[in-house]
């Protein structure tokens, strides 16, 4: 018996010498040329096979290759990376990876593959569940890593100077202007680094530096005699194109034909941005039919687009007295809070709203809104609470709700608004005329004819299934903007860029839109 024992005991101590039976390691890949080494977890040679060319490397599923190609996507990369935008690589099919010092890493899909039905697709399938471009985002290391910069549309950052108390609002933005504009409102870790000055005619530092750190992304480029021209005015034409490559976005279309600008012909080098924009809603055109390409976009129209791309449009703000301290931007200018807003003089609570105090809020509050340093509402869970002594109580108001509410807005003590999602996870705003005791689902689809871009979609409830976020932003005490975050309807399946879109809801839309939520 000891004998026996013993046995078992030696065949244990080997068998935890051993490694493990495991799932075989992930594929990697590394090119020294193209200077990138990339894992693939959960994926090996007998799924997908890679092969390295001049500029790429081909990425095919195995099993379909011989018989049907399985081309699932190619790595392009690009060098220098400022060669981005000019070698037309900011189109629909292309996705960027990841930045280097000296150049970018993009994903080129849709490729070849299976065919339907046969026996390979529903492999083919699983390979291409796990080669998303999150993956291969995560995965792909350059050998000299760089920061890809994004727009800051989570501070208010001020991005419009003053100068001697004027804030110029209807003369032309300079290319100076718009680097520096444009410097204020990216972010990204690289920031500090040094870039050396390629424009010999900028004499100011800090429009050096930003033209220059621009320049290698190719956001904004230079002239082939190697100056700049900082104070050279943006068309309108170029100001379009801005808005896009400061976004490493590709100019998007809508459904059915594009607008066709009397003054923009076939085959302009920036028609497909002109119909872009004003597809986003980022730019319009005139009451004639015109775009006017050719000329310059003003200060304030730039502040307004750039307000628009930024989520932070403040066209319906109520501009508060003693607010505006520019001597040349009167209080009826079409753009007065809009200028404000960008040049961070706008205030971010609006008059007549509180800020929260959020030592007074119930635990686990998911939203709330104060009207008065003593009036407010908090949502927690399924339940509405009021206070009106400031937070020292509270008391439930009305039935448990359906919705997982992200934001609530009150007009007065009766009249309140909440937006959340419901079990689907489809946004709904809800409305109440009796402080919450009920509330009524507002119909979408004609809130959606305000302001929304829905002749862009082939239907309206074809927007609402692409919006990916929504908030409640007080306007001031009598108007509350919605605004959505939404997937433009040819990026749905190409690209993973967003664009912001807002309507103003006021008093005078309550009660005319409305069906009885289930609440």
């Amino acid at each position: 018996m000891k004998r026996f024992v013993c046995v078992w005991m030696v065949l244990l101590l080997l068998l935890s010498g051993m490694p493990a039976a495991s799932a075989a390691a992930p594929l990697t890949y590394e090119s020294a040329v193209l200077g990138f080494s990339l894992t693939l977890p959960g994926l090996t040679e007998e799924d997908v096979t890679l092969e390295e060319r001049a500029g790429g490397v081909d990425v095919y599923h195995a099993p379909s290759r011989e018989k049907w190609g399985g081309l699932m996507g190619s790595i392009e990369v690009v060098s220098p990376r400022s060669a981005f935008f000019s070698g037309g690589y900011d189109s629909l099919p292309y996705q960027v990876l990841a930045v280097g010092e000296d150049r970018v890493y993009l994903w080129k899909s849709p490729g070849g593959g299976a065919a339907t039905g046969s026996e390979e697709l529903a492999d083919y399938s699983r390979v291409a569940q796990l080669l998303t471009t999150d993956v291969l985002r995560a995965n792909l290391q350059p050998a000299h890593p760089d920061s890809l910069p994004v727009l800051n549309t989570w501070d208010h950052v001020a991005y419009l100077t003053a100068e001697g108390g004027a804030i110029r609002p209807d003369a032309p933005l300079t290319r100076g202007e718009l680097a520096l504009a444009l410097y204020a409102l990216l972010e990204a870790d690289n920031k500090d680094a040094s870039f050396a000055d390629p424009f010999p005619d900028i004499t100011d530092p800090d429009c050096a530096r930003a033209a220059a750190y621009l320049a290698s992304y190719g956001i904004l480029t230079g002239y082939e005699d190697g100056t700049f021209r900082p104070d050279a005015p943006v068309s309108r034409a170029a100001f379009a194109v801005a808005l896009h490559r400061c976004q490493f976005a590709a100019p998007v279309g809508r459904y059915g034909s594009r607008s066709g600008f009397s003054d923009v012909p076939d085959g302009f080098w920036a028609g497909a941005y002109l119909d872009s924009a004003l597809v986003l809603g980022w730019m319009s055109g005139y009451a004639d039919g015109t775009f006017r390409p050719s000329l310059s976009v003003t200060r304030a129209q730039a502040a307004t687009a750039l307000n628009r791309v930024l989520g932070r449009d403040a066209s319906r703000t109520a501009v508060p007295d003693g607010t505006n301290p520019f001597s040349d931007l009167p209080a009826d200018h079409w753009a007065c809070a809009n200028v404000l807003e960008a040049a961070g003089a706008l205030p971010e609570v609006p008059e007549g709203i509180v800020t929260v105090p959020e030592d007074a809020l119930p635990r686990e509050t998911d939203a709330a809104f104060f009207r008065s340093p003593t009036e407010g509402w908090a949502v927690c869970g399924t339940s509405l609470r009021r206070t009106t002594d400031g937070g020292d109580t509270w008391r439930t108001v009305g039935q448990p709700l359906t919705l997982e509410v992200s934001d609530l807005f009150f007009f007065d003590d009766r009249r309140g608004l909440l937006l959340g999602t419901d079990a689907r996870g489809a946004w709904q705003v809800w409305e109440t005329d009796d402080g919450g005791e009920t509330w009524r689902d507002l119909i979408l689809n004609i809130l959606w004819s305000l302001d929304f871009p829905t002749e862009a979609f082939p239907l309206d409830e074809d927007f609402w299934k692409a919006v990916v976020s929504a908030r409640l932003r007080p306007a001031g005490a009598d108007a509350v903007y919605l605004t959505v975050r939404y997937v433009p309807y040819e990026s749905i399946y190409a690209r993973d860029f967003t664009a912001y879109a807002q309507c103003v809801l006021t008093t005078a839309e309550l009660g005319h839109y409305a069906v009885p939520a289930s609440a």
